[in-house]
């Protein structure tokens, strides 16, 4: 097992929530720091005196601990720590040793520089396009093979090759469908690709020079809906599809309002989409670093974004026109990707799983979940013991319990304050999701295995209560709905189904275009949203009058 001083960063955090309620968050370490930078200015500076702060911890080379100012006797490699101190408009960086015998002062740092560490990437930056060519770097791209995509702007040229010398064969005007067939190519320092309008073959640019040409086609304006119940589930018609190069996974703020889908290749950043909005136009927080799992946090306008590189980001949407981001939280969490998120129902408390823990704690690092308490910044529990990497993470507040399940086989239960592992059990088979109901009475569980999948459990007890005949054998997601009478399952085969979580009885199945991969009742229980592999996502409901 690597161990985590082999790694250079271990954790770092990156914070703009007040100060006096995140001290618990720095490590004792800080005080070191604080007190050499009070001597300095002749005042006392405390940790309820900063604007905001960071810190990783980190294996330096010597005693000058990495500081580009200071000079080195040679000594051998130190753990230590580096702070980014913001007082009164100024960043102060220090290094301090583990043990606190060396405080090293590096100076001022430029707020304009430090500013741009977390600041979104530019949209030049299109992991489907070479960046290395000469005439790039590419915008990103909304849009892929599958997706129907309207022109903005009057018309549109649509050309023989991808290049802006290239023939015209058809100025596509507004409003017009097209298709999108195949590509990308990027040449002339645009994104083009293949399309087919008005039954002609042909390249279109997407975007260049600066501004996007095309844009997924808007679903309808939704109608106003009913709550959904057992009665009205049967009658569930598809308001809408919303489309775009995201990946086929989502989630909602605890409002309705929001809704959240990772981007895909091309694309990497997140997609928000105000529901409020009756066009349903996307704002996109387009990030540097792949997205690999992402959750709203209950309660707030924040979402967490858990990264290929095994990072976690907190953001947080300023409702604004458009809409902005604000980072409020990064932590170097796992090693490698990050593989599954849950939060507490009441947003303090949050679960994250890779194939590595980062953490001071003598566990099993390998394949840990780590839970977070995001007041104080600190890991309230380490869940070690699966062998390999969880999958489906889920939390119920009124026991403290937390369920796990993974590529092992075996699901877990823990104390969410202690991180012991209360009980296990193997059902021969991978989990695919796992969720509690929200009164915390009933587990559900999907496995990866052709039959007996989908089990129901009562979860206090851990008593098996049902098993039901899932219509389809390759199981995606599944979540309750807000009431927890109903579960709607999701699978591959592009199939979902909707039962009565009471009697256990089948109330309907739906078919899409394209294997199902995430499943969802929306907060306010009018909608069930569906993320297809089509780059879509399904809306459906029915409309308010027809209870």
């Amino acid at each position: 097992m690597k161990t985590v001083l082999a790694k250079m960063i271990f954790v770092l955090i990156f914070i703009f929530m007040s100060p006096l309620s995140l001290g618990q968050g720095a490590p004792s370490q800080i005080d070191a720091a604080l007190l050499d930078l009070s001597a300095r200015l002749g005042y006392t500076v405390g940790i309820g005196s900063l604007s905001n702060w960071r810190w990783e911890q980190m294996n330096f080379p010597n005693d000058a601990l990495g500081c580009p100012t200071a000079t080195s006797s040679g000594s051998t490699a130190i753990l230590g720590y580096k702070f980014r101190l913001t007082h009164s408009a100024i960043i102060h960086d220090y290094r301090v040793s583990n043990d606190s015998t060396l405080v090293v002062y590096c100076g001022e740092i430029d707020m304009e520089n430090a500013a741009a560490f977390s600041a979104p990437a530019s949209q030049y930056s299109n992991r489907l396009c070479n960046d290395a060519t000469s005439d790039g770097p590419y915008m990103r791209s909304r849009i892929n093979v599958g997706i129907e995509v309207e022109v903005l702007g009057a018309y549109l040229n649509l050309r023989g090759q991808p290049s802006v010398n290239a023939e015209v064969l058809l100025q596509i005007p507004a409003g017009w469908p097209v298709d999108i067939s195949a590509g990308p190519d990027c040449v002339d320092g645009y994104v083009w690709w293949l399309a087919l309008v008005n039954g002609q073959t042909g390249y279109i640019a997407e975007a260049g020079d600066g501004s996007y040409l095309v844009t997924p086609k808007p679903p309808p304006e939704m109608p106003s809906r009913e709550l959904l119940n057992k009665n009205l589930v049967p009658y569930l018609l598809e308001f809408g599809t919303i489309m775009g190069n995201f990946q086929p996974a989502h989630d909602w703020s605890s409002d309705t309002r929001f809704l959240i889908l990772p981007g895909a290749v091309g694309s990497d950043g997140v997609w928000v989409y105000d529901v409020h909005n009756p066009t349903l136009a996307p704002q996109i927080l387009e990030l540097d670093d792949g997205i690999s799992a992402l959750a709203f946090r209950p309660n707030y306008d924040q979402f967490i974004v858990g990264g290929a590189t095994g990072a976690l980001q907190l953001w947080e949407i300023i409702d604004s026109a458009p809409l902005t981001f604000s980072d409020r939280l990064f932590l170097n969490a796992h090693a490698g990707a990050v593989s599954a998120l849950a939060f507490s129902p009441d947003g303090e408390r949050l679960v994250s799983a890779g194939a590595e823990a980062y953490t001071h704690v003598e566990v099993n690092r390998n394949w840990a979940g780590i839970v977070w308490d995001l007041p104080t910044v600190v890991q309230r529990a380490i869940l070690s013991g699966h062998q390999d990497l969880i999958r489906a993470i889920d939390y119920v507040a009124s026991e403290a319990i937390i369920i796990t399940g993974g590529d092992d086989t075996v699901q877990r239960l823990w104390f969410a304050d202690s991180g012991e592992n209360t009980s296990s059990f193997d059902y021969g088979a991978p989990a695919v999701d796992a969720a509690f109901s929200p009164d915390g009475a009933l587990l559900a569980l999907a496995l990866r295995r052709d039959s007996d999948n989908l089990l129901i459990f009562e979860s206090a007890h851990e008593a098996h209560v049902a098993s039901y005949p899932a219509p389809t054998s390759n199981l995606t997601s599944l979540s309750f709905s807000p009431d927890g009478s109903m579960l709607v399952v999701g699978a591959a085969e592009g199939i979902f189904s909707v039962w009565d979580t009471k009697t256990h009885r089948l109330l309907v199945t739906h078919e899409t275009d394209g294997g199902i991969y995430d499943v969802s009742f929306s907060p306010d229980g009018t909608m069930i949203a569906a993320s297809t592999d089509k780059r879509s996502l399904i809306l459906y409901g029915v409309p308010l009058g027809s209870g």
